[in-house]
C-alpha cells in the first residue's frame, strides 16, 4: 500500500474499534517518547529542548522510523523549558539529565480552602499561578510581558511539532485523530493533589477535613467540564486522563473521595460524543468493579495488573491496551520479549475491543534494547489479524451506559473570560458591517490565548 492506501486502512481500524466492531487487525501503538527519540537520533538531550524548530524535529522523526512499527506514531507533546523558563517554574523542574520534573509543591494553605472553594478558577488565577510561577509574580508590566512570552514559546514550539508530524502522517500514512478532537480532562481530586495542596497535605487533609476537600473538588467540576471542551468531537478523538492519586488512596477514601467527581466527568464527556482516554497508572486491579462503570467504548491504557482479570470484567465493554512491561526490552533476551507479546495477545484480543500498546513509553535511551523493540513490534504486526473481522464486540448500546450529569452543575464563568457581548458593551463596532469581524478575531484570539493560561499549571 502507498501512504494514503495504508492511512485510510488504518483509519478503519481505529473507527472500528472505536464503534465496537473487530477490525482486520487490532491496532498497534509504539512506545518510544520524545525524550527518548532526541538521544536515539544522537542529540544532546538537554540542549534540543530548547531549540525545537520543524526542520530539527523531522529530521529526529525520520531517525525514529527505523524502529517505528506502529499505526499511529507522532512525536507526542512534551513541556517547554522554554516557557517554563519565563515562568520561573517551582511545578516543573528540569534535572541535570535535562528531564522536566513535577517536585512536591503546595499551591495553598489548609485554612484557604473557603477562599478556593468560592471560585477555584479565579483563585487559581490570582493565587496558585503567580506562587507557583514567580516570573508572573511581580509588577504588572514584567508579568505582561512574561506571560507574552510564554504565549509565544507555546505556540513556536507547538507549531514545530504540528508540522513535523504532519509531514510524518502524511508520508508514512500514519492515523492521526482529527484536529480540535483530543483534549486533557482535569479530574478534581488529582488536580488538588498535583498543584493545590500536594500529595503529602492533600492525604491530611482528607481526614482533618474531608467536607472542605469534597466541596473543593465540587466547586472545580465546572471549571473541569468547560476545561475539557475541544472544538470539535469526533469518533476518532478523546479527552485524555493521566491519573496520579487513585491508587495511593485505600479502597474507602478512593470511594469517597477519588471516584465521584472522575466517574461524573467521564459520563459528562461521553454525553456529547466525546470518549475518555484514560492511563490508569500504577495498579488498578481493586478498582475493576469501579471501571466497568464508566460509559461503554472508554479507552484504557493499562500501567500494570492482571490482563485476564481485565480483559474478563472489562473486555466487552472498554477498549484496553498496555500492560507489555517495558523494562522486559531491556532486561530479557529476544525470545522472551515476543513471548511477552505473545502472551498478552491471546489474553487480551480474542473478541476485540484491543490495542496493542506498551505500560510505558521509554524516556532514555538506556530503556530499551532496540533491537528487542523491533522484534516485538514485528512479531505483534505479523499475529494481528482476526478471522472474524466485522463482527460486533456487543450487542449493547452505548447510549444505554451514558448517565447524564451535566445538568447538575452551572455553566462555567469567569470575571477574566468575558464573551464577545460583554466586551463590546464598552467597545462597540462603529458600524455594523464590522461587527462579525470583530466577534471572528475576538473568539479567535481569545480561544488561543485563554488555554496557555488554564496550562501554566
Amino acid at each position: 500500500m502507498n501512504a494514503n492506501e495504508l492511512r485510510e486502512y488504518r483509519i478503519k481500524l481505529y473507527e472500528d474499534v472505536y464503534s465496537g466492531i473487530i477490525p482486520d487487525r487490532f491496532p498497534v501503538h509504539d512506545g518510544l517518547s520524545p525524550e527518548y527519540l532526541i538521544e536515539y537520533a544522537g542529540k544532546d538531550f538537554m540542549t534540543t529542548q530548547y531549540q525545537y524548530t520543524e526542520e530539527l524535529l523531522e529530521e529526529i522523526g525520520e531517525k525514529a522510523m527505523e524502529l517505528v512499527r506502529g499505526d499511529s506514531f507522532s512525536m507526542a507533546w512534551v513541556r517547554n523549558p522554554i516557557a517554563i523558563m519565563f515562568q520561573k517554574s517551582k511545578a516543573f523542574v528540569m534535572s541535570k539529565t535535562g528531564m522536566i520534573q513535577h517536585p512536591e509543591v503546595s499551591g495553598f494553605e489548609a485554612d484557604e480552602y473557603d477562599e478556593f472553594i468560592k471560585n477555584p478558577f479565579e483563585f487559581m488565577v490570582e493565587k496558585i499561578i503567580p506562587r507557583l510561577n514567580p516570573g508572573l509574580d511581580t509588577d504588572p508590566i514584567s508579568r505582561s510581558v512574561n506571560f507574552t512570552r510564554i504565549v509565544l514559546a507555546q505556540m513556536d514550539q507547538q507549531e514545530a511539532f504540528d508540522k513535523s508530524n504532519q509531514k510524518l502522517v502524511e508520508k508514512y500514512g500514519f492515523f492521526s485523530p482529527p484536529p480540535g478532537t483530543m483534549g486533557l480532562q482535569l479530574v478534581p481530586f488529582d488536580f488538588l493533589a498535583d498543584f493545590c495542596r500536594g500529595f503529602t497535605k492533600i492525604v491530611v487533609d482528607i481526614k482533618r477535613q474531608p467536607e472542605k476537600v469534597l466541596e473543593a473538588m465540587e466547586a472545580l467540576m465546572p471549571y473541569a467540564i468547560w476545561a475539557g471542551r475541544t472544538p470539535e468531537t469526533s469518533i476518532f478523538g478523546a479527552n485524555m486522563i493521566m491519573t496520579h492519586m487513585a491508587t495511593f488512596l485505600n479502597t474507602k477514601d478512593f470511594e469517597k473521595f477519588y471516584w465521584p467527581t472522575f466517574y461524573k466527568l467521564c459520563h459528562i464527556c461521553a454525553e456529547i460524543g466525546q470518549a475518555m482516554s484514560i492511563f490508569c497508572e500504577d495498579d488498578w486491579t481493586r478498582y475493576i468493579d469501579y471501571l466497568q462503570e464508566l460509559p461503554q467504548g472508554t479507552r484504557l491504557a493499562m500501567e500494570y495488573g492482571d490482563p485476564v482479570k481485565f480483559k474478563d470484567k472489562l473486555g466487552k465493554k472498554m477498549v484496553l491496551s498496555g500492560f507489555y512491561p517495558i523494562s522486559l526490552l531491556k532486561t530479557g533476551t529476544k525470545q522472551q520479549c515476543i513471548d511477552k507479546a505473545k502472551e498478552l495477545i491471546d489474553i487480551l484480543a480474542p473478541g476485540g475491543n484491543y490495542i496493542f500498546g506498551f505500560d510505558k513509553q521509554a524516556l532514555s535511551i538506556t530503556d530499551i534494547n532496540p533491537e528487542n523493540y523491533v522484534a516485538v513490534m514485528e512479531y505483534v504486526l505479523a499475529n494481528s489479524k482476526y478471522t472474524n473481522a466485522g463482527k460486533k464486540v456487543t450487542t449493547a448500546k452505548k447510549e444505554d451506559s451514558v448517565i447524564k450529569f451535566s445538568q447538575n452543575y452551572p455553566e462555567f464563568k469567569s470575571k477574566y473570560i468575558v464573551s464577545y457581548e460583554e466586551f463590546i458593551s464598552d467597545y462597540p463596532p462603529v458600524c455594523e458591517k464590522v461587527d462579525p469581524l470583530m466577534r471572528k478575531a475576538y473568539n479567535k484570539y481569545t480561544d488561543m490565548v485563554i488555554p496557555y493560561l488554564s496550562s501554566i499549571l
